[in-house]
Order: structure tokens, then sequence, then C-alpha cells
């Protein structure tokens, strides 16, 4: 069975009427369905829609909460402390990134560390937020662990990602988004459900050997991307999130809880925006213009291909494999949704 395009709206339709299915408030549905979608089109398929399904079974189960009461612990001018109370990731990290760009606009910048936390999707999500405002964004994470530590074969890390979103003024923005794992694990997940192999290099089965099998991947441990600097990284990204959030406080042998980090620096406390912008533009075509390595293409900055997927997706649709399409169906089942992928 091959996969099909659908188009986005649709997609966010059927994603939104299955969290409302399950007690996710109208307006929290329409914002979990919206990253969901977003990655797709960014072709970051990894915490696209393969993601639902999942999303579906906490809230069904109870670990994650359909209408929580999100709520600041504890604020200064500049800085918060959240209470995320285990709402679908999104939701709780969209109002806090919107209330670190509300306090940004007061004060120049503002960060905010949320506990309670659950998967929230992409990073870059939270980062661009902060663009239409002229502002720089910060978001990360830490995951459940996921991850070996550079020189170990267990999980002790999570692969917790980091994006910064920069503004620009004629070009893309520069958007840089990444887990500090060699991929994003829900690439293997799609792999699995997809039927096909992962590139060695990846991951590690329990043993501690590489592995190019997905299912002895998700057995064992996704490695880190350049060996101690991924891993270095992914320790401070966890020093932001379940530290700065007091997350750490509560987790348990062999788990973690999720926490969130975010920040939004106005750039008009420090430069005129638009020279910051022609600044930026200047950087981008120096270093898209300058000598190529042997046999490469266009030089492309952060950010730029998934700008350029979008786009094409927007127009031609979000392509969906048969894998990622049969948990779609079942979802629909499972919930007697009126959306159905099989129309699609």
């Amino acid at each position: 069975m091959a996969g099909i395009r659908v188009a986005p709206a649709q997609v966010r339709a059927f994603c939104t009427e299955a969290l409302e299915a399950t007690g996710v408030p109208a307006q929290d549905a329409a914002v979990v369905a919206a990253n969901l979608v977003e990655a797709e089109l960014r072709g970051l398929s990894s915490h696209g829609v393969s993601r639902l399904g999942i999303y579906i079974d906490n809230l069904l189960k109870g670990n994650y909460n359909p209408r929580p009461d999100i709520k600041i612990l504890q604020e200064r001018n500049s800085t918060m402390l959240i209470d995320g109370d285990f709402a679908v990731g999104a939701i709780s990290g969209t109002r806090a990134m919107s209330l670190c760009l509300e306090k940004a606009e007061q004060t120049g910048a503002s960060f905010a560390a949320v506990c309670k936390g659950t998967h929230f999707g992409i990073a870059g999500f939270y980062s661009m937020m902060a663009l239409e405002r002229n502002m720089i964004g910060i978001a990360m994470c830490n995951s459940i662990l996921l991850m070996s530590v550079y020189g170990g074969i267990s999980r002790t890390l999570g692969t917790n990602p980091l994006s910064i979103a920069i503004p620009a003024g004629i070009r893309y923005p520069l958007v840089f988004d990444a887990a500090t794992s060699q991929v994003a694990v829900g690439k293997i997940m799609v792999a699995e459900l997809e039927g096909q192999q992962i590139p060695e290099g990846w991951a590690i089965d329990q043993h501690g050997s590489p592995t190019t099998d997905p299912q002895e991947a998700m057995a064992g441990a996704a490695l880190p991307f350049g060996g101690y600097k991924g891993s270095g990284l992914a320790i401070m990204v966890n020093v932001f999130s379940t530290m700065l959030s007091g997350a750490f406080l509560s987790v348990k042998p062999g788990g973690s809880q999720i926490a969130f980090f975010f920040g939004a620096i106005d750039v008009a406390s420090f430069q005129d925006v638009d020279a910051f912008k022609q600044g930026i533009d200047a950087m981008i075509e120096e270093l898209k213009t300058s000598p190529k390595a042997a046999g490469a293409g266009e030089i492309y900055m952060p950010g730029e291909l998934e700008y350029l997927r979008k786009e094409s997706n927007s127009q031609h649709g979000i392509e969906i494999g048969p894998g990622v399409l049969r948990e779609l169906k079942n979802v629909k089942n499972k919930l007697a949704l009126s959306n159905d992928p099989d129309q699609w």
C-alpha cells in the first residue's frame, strides 16, 4: 500500500476532532493539531501525525490531563516558573511561550521554566512564535530516557531538543531545531511503522552493538550526535529544563518527568530592528555565496530547507505513509470519529 498526500486542513481537522473526543477543549485541541501539522509541513514527520495515536492513548489512560490548570508558581519581572499540570505539551508550551513574549515586550527579555510537561512536539513551534514580534525565540525540553550518555550503552538521557529562531529581512528566518541525538527517536518510530531499516550510527541495541533494526533500536538506545558534543549539550538542556523547573525532584529510577525551558529576547532592546534584519540578511548572503566544497550543491541555512518543504507541502499536501495512515485509522475507529482517513 502506497502513501498518500492529504490537504493540511483535512489533517488538522482530523487531529482536532480526535483530541476533542478525549475531552480536550476545542481551542486547546486546535493548538495541538496545529503543532502536529506544522511538523508535517516542515518535513519533520517524526513529530507529526504519527504522534497523534500516542497522545490519544495517554489522554485515555489519564497520563495527560485534557483540562489542565496551567498556572504560574513563581514570578519575577523577567522570569516565570509554570506548572503545566500534565497538559498535552503543545498546550502548556504555547501558553508559556506566549507569556514569555508578553513579558519580553516590557523587559527586553524573558524566560520560563515549565514543570509537569508532556511531549511538546517540535521545539521550533515555540521558538518561531517570537519571529512575528521581531524577537529571538529559544525553546528546549528534556524527554523520557531514550539516549545513552557518551561512553555508555544504557538509556540515561533524553534526546533533549533545542531550537533557536532569529528574524531576518527578505531572507527566511534562521531556525535551528534539532534533537541532541543523532536523529529524533520519532524517525526510528516511523521507520518501525513503515517496516523500514535505519542507517547504522543512529542507535544501539540492548547489548550496546550498532543496529539497523528499528525494533532493536527502540529496545536499545539512541546515540548522541557528534559523540561527546551531543551528549554534553543534552546534559545542559537537562539542567535548563528539569533542574530550573524543579522537575528533577520527582524523577523516578528508570524514568523522567518532562519539563520545558523557553526564552524570548526583544531585538529592539539591543539594536534597531531593521538594521538587525539587514545584518542577518547580509550574513546569510555571505555564507550562502561562500566557496563550496567539491560535489556540494547549494549551501542552506538553518531552517531554510524546512521553509521550502512547507511551501511545497502546503501546495501539494502532506505525505502520509501507509504505516502512519494505518495508525490514524485505528484512532478513527477507537474514537468513532466522523472524519475518515479512508475518504482521503
